[in-house]
């Protein structure tokens, strides 16, 4: 049965200002939002400024037929995901104009349609670093940002944050990242990764200063159970709430040292079961409305034996999602994906929405 979803209702915070007259210390009104502080980042692009001649020119947007483009706006993101990555590894600041012009670009495609989200699932067995992941969390943040209502101002610093949200695992141990099961003192060094992540992102420059107060929050838990201050509901930012869902669903759906990939669709079923303790409900059902009750990038089984990746989805049949089929009814891979729309096979139906990763390796 389809899973249906309440449309979320955002919340406003009021300023609080006490009468001059109290003789009680005024209570600090709280911070202003991430995005308020964003001006020297993303002035950039919201002027529409060039970048420099010798940087890489950002993806032209405005070709009627830019769904066709998610390819390359996937890549130009990847690549500048990387940079960031490099200017911490080297101890510069990343060029901020091409950044911004990646993420911008990511929001001018999900505005046309989830192609993009298409060719990131497509991508996901690609992501093998943190810059790559770092690139799949963003997309995947700013199309829950854009589901949820957020201007464009907003999910410009929202993608931001994601891309970078994990920069302090470069400064994860080898051994740490490689262990098959983490002892005390590893777990320890793991935890500290977010705070690495604020440290690292303030190297960059007080334009990066905002990004740097979101980083260090994602690894908190709704019921404060999270790292590496226990924070709990409101006092996680938002930004950070939704960058940690959608960082957890991506970590699941990718293997690790101490285990394979989780069969996609039973992610889904486990953050859902999580859903009144480690992260915020209306999120999850935003999540759950995006990815569909056949999960994006989950392996399926049809009715005539087939095996494939679900590749797109449908609000109005979310039963007959878009599948690239993979493995024939013998059990064969294929040398190459078939794309196939349910929606246009009436006789075609899934059977298994949960098949493991492995039995891409066989035959």
């Amino acid at each position: 049965m389809a899973l249906r979803m309440s449309q979320m209702l955002r919340s406003s915070r009021q300023a609080r200002h006490l009468p001059p007259t109290t003789p009680a210390p005024a209570e600090p009104p709280p911070p202003p939002p991430p995005e308020a502080e964003a001006g020297a980042l993303l002035q950039p692009v919201i002027v529409q400024a060039q970048p420099k001649p010798d940087l890489p020119q950002p993806v032209a947007m405005k070709d009627p037929t830019v769904a066709d483009q998610a390819g390359d706006v996937y890549d130009e993101l990847a690549q500048a995901a990387a940079s960031i990555f490099a200017a911490a590894e080297s101890e510069t600041a990343p060029e901020a104009p091409v950044v911004v012009a990646a993420v911008r670009n990511v929001l001018t495609c999900l505005e046309e349609g989830d192609q993009l989200l298409t060719e990131t699932v497509r991508r996901r067995a690609e992501a093998d670093s943190w810059s790559r992941r770092g690139a799949n969390v963003a997309v995947m943040a700013m199309r829950l940002g854009r589901a949820i209502g957020f201007d464009e101002r907003r999910n410009l610093a929202l993608g931001l944050c994601g891309l970078m949200h994990d920069i302090g695992m470069l400064c994860v141990p080898e051994q740490v990242l490689a262990a098959d099961r983490l002892t005390p003192t590893q777990l320890k060094q793991l935890r500290q990764h977010p705070v690495e992540s604020q440290r690292i992102v303030r190297t960059f420059g007080k334009a990066f200063e905002w990004i740097a107060k979101v980083v260090v929050q994602v690894h908190e838990r709704h019921d404060g159970s999270g790292y590496p201050k226990g924070l709990a509901g409101e006092e996680i930012h938002e930004f950070a709430r939704i960058i940690g869902l959608v960082d957890t669903y991506e970590a699941m759906a990718q293997p690790r040292a101490d285990r394979q990939a989780r069969v996609v669709y039973n992610a889904l079923k486990e953050i859902i079961d999580q859903r009144n303790s480690l992260f915020d409900r209306s999120l999850i059902k935003a999540l759950i409305d995006i990815v569909s009750i056949f999960p994006l990038g989950s392996l399926v089984k049809l009715n005539n034996g087939e095996i494939g990746r679900v590749v797109g989805t449908s609000r109005l049949h979310p039963t007959r999602p878009t599948v690239d089929i993979l493995v024939d009814p013998r059990g064969r891979r294929l040398p190459q994906a078939r794309l196939l729309d349910l929606q246009e096979e009436p006789m075609l139906y899934i059977v298994d929405p949960a098949i493991e990763e492995g039995v891409l390796t066989r035959g």
